[in-house]
């Protein structure tokens, strides 16, 4: 199975500053930096550079040279002439088509097939952080072909600093399969520079066996994760997004991407009241952690993660034990993350229609499919629905509600790309709380 994000770990302060630098697309680094740690909250006063030279729409902030994209402020990226897409009619390269990804990202049966069907290699380089990822393409964007995938948070940074090309849709000739909500989206209008290839929401999986609540009938399920009768039996998601976006949804805050430092204090307080009462183990691991004692009884995790359940179950211990909830879908209605990565194609590819061609393959629904059944992490297409899934013997019928469908998407809402400044910010309160202690 996969270790596609499993594996993500949250940078140190000192990488990021490093990142910073790199993936900055010459942003006023120093700045951000003094007014995410001035004590007095001042505000930044650097200007907005080149206001509308790469996108219009999306939200402006003052240190950050590109809009960023928000669902209620969606983003036209513009077609540079300097990085054209494409032309059409063009024969697929014999080249290696040379993809960077998250580890054994695409089923390896699909990627033999693809080679095959267009007498190529794909050759595969992993990586373990989207920060990881967002660093080797700046560094040289030639290196790489297609990018598998692209978090929502660096699509703006990855187009603005001119290190991904416009795509040509005459390429992709299964477009269409994709839902309709995803064929325009907020982040890229036309998705002129990405393609979705999955989509996930990040919930409570739980052993019901070894929690006899209710926890879809709570007033705020999240709550679970702060009961002391499951102290050192609850699990939180690593990273700094999806720490605070956990703290930031406890209390309502629908924003999570907020740089509002009123509802960033109140999440930190609650998520090192966690940290301290709950002695919380932070990790993306729950797929590897399954025991019949239940290492874990609750676990703070992604949907796909528990699509991988049933491949690593230990003996004696059945998937009727392990129930899962989005918040969104519980009596309360609280809010929830819903959120997808996407396929893009770099600068500068040598082998850019196989790029294309591929992200095209993933897109037929027998490749799409056999690439669900194995990876976990599903793609938004139209032929996917919970009934099929379950009958194909992809997910088990008691795990039903793991399977996404389109009109799920508005109930969502997704880490989005922040400033340098409040990237930091985020960083710096993760750390803290890690570390179960305030600053």
């Amino acid at each position: 199975m996969t270790a596609s994000r499993s594996d993500r770990r949250a940078m140190s302060r000192r990488e990021f500053l490093r990142l910073a630098g790199i993936a900055g697309v010459g942003l006023p680094v120093a700045s951000a930096v003094f007014a995410a740690c001035n004590p007095h909250g001042t505000a930044d006063t650097t200007t907005l550079a080149h206001p509308g030279k790469f996108g219009t729409g999306g939200v402006t902030v003052p240190d950050t040279p590109y809009p960023l994209a928000r669902p209620s402020a969606p983003v036209t990226w513009k077609l540079l002439s300097d990085n054209p897409a494409i032309k059409s009619g063009l024969a697929p390269e014999t080249g290696t088509l040379k993809v960077i990804g998250y580890p054994d990202y695409i089923y390896q049966n699909i990627l033999k097939e693809f080679q095959t069907r267009y007498s190529t290699k794909v050759e595969w380089f992993s990586f373990s952080t989207s920060e990881e990822m967002v660093a080797n393409v700046q560094a040289d964007p030639s290196r790489f072909d297609l990018i598998c995938t692209v978090t929502l948070d660096n699509v703006g940074r990855l187009i603005a600093s001119g290190v991904i090309q416009p795509l040509n849709h005459s390429y992709l000739t299964n477009f269409e399969n994709i839902w309709p909500i995803y064929q325009d989206p907020f982040y890229d209008r036309n998705d002129r520079y990405t393609v979705p290839y999955t989509v996930y929401t990040t919930g409570i999986a739980w052993r019901n066996d070894l929690v006899p609540v209710d926890i879809a009938s709570m007033p705020n399920p999240y709550g679970i994760l702060w009961d002391t009768s499951y102290k050192n039996k609850v699990r939180v998601l690593d990273g700094a997004r999806d720490v605070m976006a956990l703290g930031l949804l406890d209390h309502d805050e629908s924003d999570v991407s907020t740089a509002a430092r009123s509802p960033l204090a109140l999440a930190k307080a609650k998520l090192l009241k966690g940290a301290k009462s709950m002695n919380w183990k932070f990790d993306n691991l729950d797929y590897k952690e399954l025991t019949v004692a239940g290492e874990w009884a609750i676990h703070h995790t992604w949907s796909g993660q528990v699509a991988y359940y049933v491949s690593y179950l230990p003996k004696g211990l059945p998937i009727t034990r392990f129930s899962y909830l989005w918040p969104p879908q519980g009596t309360a209605r609280k809010p929830g993350i819903l959120q997808n990565d996407v396929f893009a194609v770099t600068k500068g590819a040598a082998s850019p229609v196989l790029a294309h061609k591929l992200v095209d393959l993933l897109l037929e629904p027998t490749y799409a499919l056999a690439n669900y059944g194995y990876e976990g992490y599903q793609p938004p297409l139209k032929f996917i629905d919970p009934d099929s899934i379950v009958a194909r013997g992809l997910i088990p019928a008691s795990l039903k509600n793991i399977i996404i469908t389109e009109d799920m998407v508005p109930l969502g809402v997704a880490e989005l790309e922040l400033s340098p400044a409040t990237t930091l910010e985020y960083e710096t309160l993760y750390q803290q709380i890690t570390a179960g202690a305030g600053g």
